[in-house]
């Protein structure tokens, strides 16, 4: 699997300037994935999917249309048109080149820019009334139900232009299809997960070594995604952050100019991406500070909880059961648990539990070989007043849980 790692045979000279080095699925893969998805079609009556620009929480709200069509990253606009048969179509915005897009994956032929104007609805009514959608069933990625977005995703001018231009079709939910595919890796997939954990890894010892008194946070936060983005990680990337003593409350999106000092308590939650792949590290620890006895005993009781969940991550499992166990690890303590959950692959993959199950959908979601999650209990003391959680991703296999990472788990003391 390492040549999936490497640039693409037939990376040419594109119009952007010069070869192209970025990583790649194999045609394999490709045709793996869409079998898969026109097989659901099928099962679910669904003539053709489409797939809108949405680049919210790092890209994850475009994951599926990635999925289909391997084009995406750096929050670029792309959306595709995938019919139950026949050639795949993928929209961009008008400032990529599809000479690049070419060059750096060769799965979708059919590339169109939409106008300068940057009117998104023209190129997919050419495109659907080519493939003949005037009574079909239309399935529209996030048009509900997203893993972090209850009411959905899809562009609502998009959605009233296909309404309008073609009364006689209709619209449906295509979200819980596509999630349902992307749950299960295949090997390519975790090698790309694996890689995109490692380069986490990369900047959490950047963190180690950079996180000393007088850093600002910018400066260290800005190192560790330089660290990323060298080796190869995709852009956007999460960093949430926070240092402080008393501990801070919650982790923010953006660093600030604050400098680092003695004594504080730090917390992140950072991912990599390697081509769109995602493997999230979460961890805490003290900056020349001895770890109070409060909160070892806080990480010994999260390291419990997450070890119970590894045990669980099998197939015969369900996510309710591993909520269960969570919260089950601290009767009869002064503690709380509670489980932070969800599915990782090429976006914030379902399911997803946060503080327990969102809905019954979520509670009875079967554990499957080669399911991958970041898994990071949260144990408090309590209504969050002190709280230590610590996770990385992990594969689900008929022994258990499968680390990607290679860190020790709990606090970690920065001398």
């Amino acid at each position: 699997m390492t040549d999936l790692l490497l640039p693409r045979a037939n990376a040419g000279d594109p119009a952007s300037g010069g070869p192209v080095d970025y990583p790649h699925f194999s045609d394999a893969e490709r045709n793996r994935r869409w079998s898969l998805v026109r097989e659901l079609m099928r099962r679910d009556g669904i003539d053709l999917i489409v797939g809108f620009p949405n680049s919210h929480m790092f890209d994850s709200y475009q994951a599926s249309t990635r999925y289909l069509t391997g084009i995406g990253g750096n929050c670029a606009s792309v959306g595709v048109i995938f019919p139950e048969s026949g050639e795949v179509t993928a929209t961009v915005s008008p400032d990529q080149h599809p000479d690049y897009l070419h060059a750096v994956q060769d799965w979708v032929a059919d590339i169109r820019p939409v106008s300068s104007g940057w009117a998104y609805a023209p190129p997919y009514l050419d495109r659907l009334r080519e493939v003949g959608v005037a009574n079909a069933r239309i399935g529209v990625i996030g048009l509900s139900g997203n893993t972090r977005y209850a009411e959905g995703s899809a562009s609502y001018g998009l959605i009233t232009a296909i309404q309008q231009a073609f009364p006689h079709a209709e619209i449906v939910n295509a979200t819980f299809l596509l999630d349902e595919a992307r749950y299960v890796k295949s090997d390519e997939e975790l090698v790309f997960i694996q890689k995109a954990t490692e380069l986490a890894e990369r900047a959490l010892e950047v963190l180690r070594a950079e996180a000393q008194p007088g850093v600002t946070e910018r400066a260290l936060i800005g190192r560790m995604l330089g660290r990323m983005v060298e080796d190869g990680g995709d852009l956007p990337t999460m960093i949430l952050w926070s240092a402080g003593w008393p501990q801070p409350p919650t982790n923010h999106y953006q660093p600030t100019g604050r400098p680092l000092r003695a004594g504080d308590m730090f917390a992140t939650e950072l991912e990599a991406r390697w081509a769109g792949y995602v493997g999230q590290r979460t961890q805490m620890g003290f900056i020349q500070a001895a770890i109070p006895p409060l909160y070892q005993q806080l990480a010994d009781v999260q390291k419990l909880a997450l070890e119970r969940c590894y045990e669980l991550l099998r197939p015969g499992f369900t996510v309710g059961e591993l909520v269960s166990a969570c919260n089950d690890i601290t009767v009869d303590t002064p503690f709380t648990c509670r489980i932070l959950m969800h599915g990782k692959g090429i976006g914030d993959d379902a399911p997803i539990a946060i503080y327990g199950a969102r809905d019954e959908r979520m509670s009875k979601w079967p554990i499957e070989n080669n399911a991958c999650f970041i898994i990071k209990p949260m144990v408090m003391k309590g209504e969050k007043e002190q709280f230590v959680y610590w996770g990385d991703t992990v594969v689900a296999t008929p022994d258990g849980a499968r680390r990607l990472g290679s860190q020790a788990i709990g606090l970690l003391q920065i001398d």
